[in-house]
């Protein structure tokens, strides 16, 4: 077994050896117009990112583990959704639940409630506020509009708040100025069963940009773990949206952009409680969702280069399903100054309000009371130049007060050293929380139910209002070298000291059969990160990323340890501890490309779907994709592509308490794209 699973390492290293050292007279250059094989990878250091300091920076002068996956990296790897391209970044865990779920993190923590991941759409923020989580079904804007992602790993709370525990992800789409003209795409496969969208831009006026957008999905299942039978999980999804962006003068710039969006889909729950005989079920029933969004911004250029930026956005969606029925209104609202002070400090400064109303629809399973939550917060940073273009320290903080624990506060501090020219290093220290959610407030979800001789007796998993706030202090270092205009180095690492993670206790009576939320834990959490960009010639390309980490969690208070809980050891054991991928770009010939892409992840252990106590263990494994572009014309591109190529059915997770254990099915589709 060891023999096969190095294998593909093997071929990997052949296929290396063959096309760096070999003269191969039939691969020429291909005269493409992506852009990518002409620009070396000094230049894509330079690219500019907001996430670290809600402010343009460049890669290499960035202090924090920070990762940027481009529009070409995700035309050329061929994934077909938002979650699988960040697995493209370093760092981040992919976990594929079923046809329409996900676990995504980032240092641990996953899982299908991952709450410690603050992702974002342009700034708009898309966690659920009902348990912090995503909802990555949800989030379909059209790939190629997304410019580029932003992977930060590690906390950004002093610049986004709550919830930006162990990462940031930030999605950001094209300005409509770089969309111009038409674009249309359509796909069939056998999982990918038939996919279509189109986008048209147009010149709106003297300084005015639009671009309207439409796209759908119809996704097939898979099938279970247990028995290979229908796991009953497929999906179809359809959006629609635009942006538009415009200049006023020579000192202001709007924007303006909104989606729509509808989901149905299938699943199964599992078990699926009732008060009656025979009490545990399995409900095979289908959801929808749907939503709509506007997100605005202006920013206006003062005398002497003064920044001033506002921006706010509208966000209503809803879920329904046999268990939970949900919908969410949210209003936020952003103001934000940058300003010089001298020549040595670059300060910048805002403050925030958002409003969030939940409705729920009460059910057997789930019970969350209706409510209004209001966030407000201010942020200070100050980047001081301590030598130079040589030594930076960034010093900043936000505070925020919330209706669930009051006042918060998220300092950092960063250091950045350059000590010659391509080679940065930086270090950080700062701390972050995730505040408590709507159903860890004051919910309730039912998860055993059985007779007794006094009549129906349930067990639930319940809201708890002293329930406080996970804390994080997190220190990172960093080095980035730029070796050449055509290999560079970035690697991380980290030690996370985490207290008062969520885990359950029963309550004081011993009469009551409920388990409570409680911050009952404590741990910590360290790793090392790396990523490796090397461009052996004008058509040829590698990427390798390595990940290990390591996360130790224990009860705060030792007598605990010995309570018999609802979550046991889940969160410590259902993150892999080794990740390592590599990809590579060819172009073929003239017209031609081949580009393929394999990961290896670790074993994990995921909870037994039917005693909840009890961990199983999800073998490591390897995850082939490939695939051949051909471009018969300019603006024409027609891909055959193949993922999960390795495996016929892959296990990949097992999710908390509701959806049963799927294998991933082998998936082969081909698409045709075309730009006028």
């Amino acid at each position: 077994m060891k023999t096969l699973k190095t294998l593909p390492w093997i071929a990997v290293t052949a296929q290396i050896c063959f096309l760096t050292q070999t003269a191969v007279p039939s691969l020429v250059k291909a005269e493409t117009d992506d852009g990518y094989f002409n620009m070396d990878l000094a230049q894509l250091m330079q690219v500019n990112i907001t996430s670290v300091s809600k402010k343009p920076q460049n890669l290499a002068d960035t202090a924090a583990a920070a990762y940027v996956i481009t529009q070409e990296d995700i035309r050329r790897s061929g994934v077909t959704s938002i979650p699988e391209a960040l697995a493209l970044a370093p760092g981040i865990q992919v976990a594929r639940i079923s046809a329409s779920k996900w676990s995504i993190s980032s240092r641990g923590f996953g899982g299908f409630t991952s709450n410690k991941l603050l992702v974002m759409i342009d700034g708009r923020s898309v966690y659920s506020p009902a348990y912090s989580g995503t909802y990555w079904d949800q989030q379909n804007t059209l790939l190629e509009d997304i410019d580029r992602i932003e992977v930060i790993r590690g906390p950004g709370g002093t610049i986004w708040g709550a919830n930006a525990v162990n990462g940031v992800v930030n999605i950001i789409t094209k300005n409509a100025q770089d969309t111009q003209g038409g674009l249309v795409r359509g796909s069939v496969g056998n999982l990918e069963k038939m996919s279509g969208a189109a986008r048209y831009g147009a010149k709106m006026g003297d300084s005015t940009y639009g671009r309207f957008y439409v796209t759908s999905n119809d996704r097939s299942g898979n099938v279970l773990a247990a028995n290979d039978q229908d796991a009953h999980d497929g999906w179809w999804n359809a959006q629609g949206g635009f942006r538009m962006d415009g200049k006023v003068g020579t000192t202001n710039e709007w924007n303006l952009q909104g989606d729509l969006y509808k989901n149905d889909g299938k699943q199964i729950v599992s078990p699926f409680w009732i008060d009656k005989p025979p009490y545990q079920t399995t409900n095979y029933g289908d959801y929808s969702a749907g939503g709509n969004n506007l997100t605005g911004s202006w920013k206006h250029r003062l005398t002497g280069g003064d920044l001033l930026s506002v921006t706010a956005y509208y966000d209503s969606n809803f879920r329904k399903e046999s268990y939970f029925n949900q919908s969410f209104a949210t209003v936020d609202m952003n103001l934000q100054y940058e300003t010089k002070l001298g020549e040595s400090n670059s300060l910048t400064m805002g403050s925030g309000f958002r409003r969030v109303g939940g409705h729920f629809a009460s059910t057997f399973q789930v019970y969350i009371p209706d409510q209004t939550d209001n966030l407000y917060s201010l942020f200070l940073q100050d980047e001081i130049k301590l030598i130079p273009d040589r030594l930076w320290f960034t010093l900043g903080t936000k505070y925020e007060h919330n209706d669930f624990t009051g006042n918060e506060w998220q300092p950092s501090a960063r250091l950045l050293w350059k000590p010659a020219v391509n080679h940065s290093v930086w270090t950080s220290v700062a701390r972050a929380v995730r505040t408590p959610t709507m159903i860890e407030d004051g919910g309730s979800v039912t998860v055993a139910t059985f007779p007794t001789p006094y009549g129906t007796q349930t067990m639930s998993l319940r809201g708890n209002p002293a329930f406080g706030s996970e804390t994080l202090i997190a220190y990172e270092g960093g080095y980035r070298w730029q070796a050449s205009k055509d290999l560079s180095f970035d690697t991380a690492v980290y030690y996370n000291d985490y207290d008062g993670i969520y885990t359950t206790l029963p309550g004081t009576n011993r009469s009551d059969l409920n388990q409570y939320f409680a911050n009952a834990k404590k741990g910590t959490g360290y790793g090392l990160e790396t990523a490796i960009n090397w461009k052996t010639n004008s058509w040829l390309s590698f990427v390798f990323t390595y990940t290990w980490q390591n996360l130790e969690l224990s009860y705060k208070n030792p007598a605990d340890a010995a309570i018999q809980n609802l979550t046991g050891d889940f969160t410590s054991s259902n993150y892999p501890k080794n990740q390592a991928s590599i990809r590579s770009a060819i172009d073929l010939a003239t017209n031609w490309q081949f580009n393929w892409w394999l990961r290896y992840v670790d074993a994990i252990k995921g909870r037994d779907p039917v005693n909840q106590t009890t961990l199983v263990p999800v073998d490591s494994y390897f995850l082939l994709d490939a695939n051949l572009i051909w471009k018969p014309q300019k603006g024409l591109e027609i891909m055959l592509a193949g993922q999960n190529l390795l495996n016929s059915n892959q296990l990949e997770y097992i999710a908390e308490m509701i959806t049963p254990p799927t294998k991933i099915g082998r998936s082969v589709y081909l698409k045709a794209t075309w730009s006028f």
